[in-house]
C-alpha cells in the first residue's frame, strides 16, 4: 500500500501584455493523509531564518522542529499547510505569493547537475539576456518530508515519489507553460507536469519575437535593418541582402518558431517589409530539456502498489539514515519561451496538482 499526500496550486492569469510582462495569480495549499494509520507523512518547510513567528505557527497549526541543523516548520500529521501560511512564508523569503511572471531557465540538458538559475524575459532589441529573474516573479519552496509510524518513530532510508501530476487550464493552454524544478541531495531535474504522454521533452529557448506588438518580427531599424534573433542558439545567423520587399498586406504570418498556430501572437507574426529577414538555416535554437510524470513516477501495478523502490522513476528525495528526514526544493515558474504564453492567455486560470507517495 502507498501513503499519499497532495500539493495543489491554483492560479488565475491577469493582465493583457505579452509574455515578458505576463502574470499569474496564485495560491498554494498542501494536504496530507494516511493509509490504515500504519504510516504517516508530515510535510514541512525549512525556516532557518525563523521568519515564521511562534504566533503564526499557532495560528496555522504548525510546529517547529530541529533536524540536521535546520529549523523546520511541519504540519501536524495528516493535516495540511494552509494557503495563508504558504503565502506568508513566501512573502517573508522574498518569493512570489500572488503573481508569477514568465521567466526562462535558458538552456539545460537532462543530465546537467549544475546550479539552476532563472533569467528575466528579453526586452526589445536585447537579444542575449544575462540578468537573473527577480525572486518575486517565481516560487521556491524548500520542503522537508518526515515519515513516521503510529508511535512517532521516524522511518529512515525511505524514498518519496511523485506519482501523479494534474494540470488544467480554463482557456488556451497556459498550463503547458508551468515548470517545476526539483532538487535533492542526489539529483536536480526540470519537469513539465502538464505533459502526460511523453517521457521527456524540451522547450526551445531562442527565436524571433514581436515584443513591441506591431504585428511584425522585431528588427533593429538602423542602417542594417536586420531582424533580431532572441535567446541562445548554436551556429551562425545570416540575413537577406535586401529588405523583405513585400507590402504589409502581402506579407502573411510566417510561423518561424514552429508554434503550429494560425493566429498572431508574440511568437507568430509577419516580416516587416523594411527588414532584412534573418536566415536560421545554419543556426539551431538551444533547448531546456525536461522530464514528465511518466519518467519521474515509479512503476506501479493495477492496485497502486509499487513493483519496487528502484525499478523505475526518479525519487523526489529519500529520508536520511540519521534523522529520518528527506529534503527537496521545488522551484515553480512560468516558462516564458513556451508558446502558450501569449496575450490571449492573460486572464485565464490554471490548476496544478502533485501527488507524493511512499511505498508501504
Amino acid at each position: 500500500m502507498a501513503f499519499t499526500t497532495g500539493i495543489a496550486l491554483m492560479g488565475t492569469t491577469v493582465g493583457t501584455l505579452a509574455w515578458y510582462a505576463y502574470s499569474v495569480e496564485s495560491s498554494f495549499s498542501f494536504q496530507g493523509t494516511s493509509v490504515a494509520k500504519s504510516m504517516l507523512l508530515s510535510v514541512g518547510l525549512i525556516d532557518d531564518q525563523n521568519k515564521m513567528s511562534a504566533e503564526k505557527l499557532i495560528q496555522y497549526n504548525l510546529e517547529r522542529k530541529t533536524h540536521d541543523g535546520h529549523s523546520i516548520i511541519f504540519t501536524k500529521s495528516t493535516q495540511g499547510i494552509k494557503p495563508e501560511a504558504i503565502k506568508e512564508y513566501l512573502a517573508a523569503y522574498g518569493y512570489a505569493q500572488d503573481k508569477l511572471f514568465p521567466v526562462s531557465s535558458k538552456t539545460r540538458a537532462l543530465a546537467e547537475q549544475g546550479d539552476f538559475k532563472l533569467y528575466t524575459s528579453p526586452e526589445y532589441g536585447v537579444t542575449n539576456v544575462t540578468e537573473e529573474a527577480d525572486t518575486h516573479h517565481y516560487v521556491k519552496l524548500p520542503f522537508a518530508f518526515k515519515i513516521f509510524d503510529h508511535e512517532e518513530q521516524v522511518i529512515p532510508n525511505k524514498p518519496v515519489w511523485l506519482t501523479e501530476s494534474v494540470t488544467r487550464a480554463s482557456g488556451e493552454d497556459i498550463d503547458q507553460a508551468v515548470r517545476v524544478f526539483i532538487q535533492n541531495d542526489e539529483k536536480k531535474f526540470l519537469m513539465k507536469p502538464a505533459d502526460q504522454t511523453n517521457a521527456t521533452g524540451s522547450t526551445k529557448v531562442a527565436g524571433q519575437l514581436d515584443l513591441d506588438g506591431d504585428g511584425t518580427y522585431d528588427y533593429n531599424g538602423g542602417d542594417l535593418n536586420r531582424e533580431y534573433y532572441y535567446g541562445d542558439y548554436t551556429g551562425s545567423l545570416s540575413y537577406a541582402t535586401d529588405p523583405y520587399g513585400l507590402v504589409p498586406p502581402a506579407a502573411g504570418l510566417d510561423d518561424v518558431n514552429g508554434t503550429g498556430k494560425n493566429d498572431y501572437s508574440t511568437f507568430l507574426a509577419r516580416h516587416n517589409p523594411y527588414a532584412r529577414v534573418v536566415d536560421t538555416s545554419n543556426a539551431t535554437p538551444k533547448v531546456a530539456e525536461y522530464y514528465t510524470i511518466k519518467s519521474v513516477s515509479p512503476k506501479m501495478d493495477e492496485n497502486g502498489d509499487f513493483y519496487g523502490d528502484t525499478t523505475q522513476g526518479i525519487p523526489i528525495c529519500k529520508t536520511t539514515s540519521a534523522s529520518g528526514i528527506g529534503y527537496a526544493t521545488f522551484t515553480i515558474f512560468i516558462e516564458g519561451w513556451d508558446h502558450a504564453v501569449i496575450d490571449r492567455a492573460a486572464g485565464y486560470s490554471f490548476d496544478l496538482g502533485l501527488t507524493f507517495e511512499i511505498n508501504k
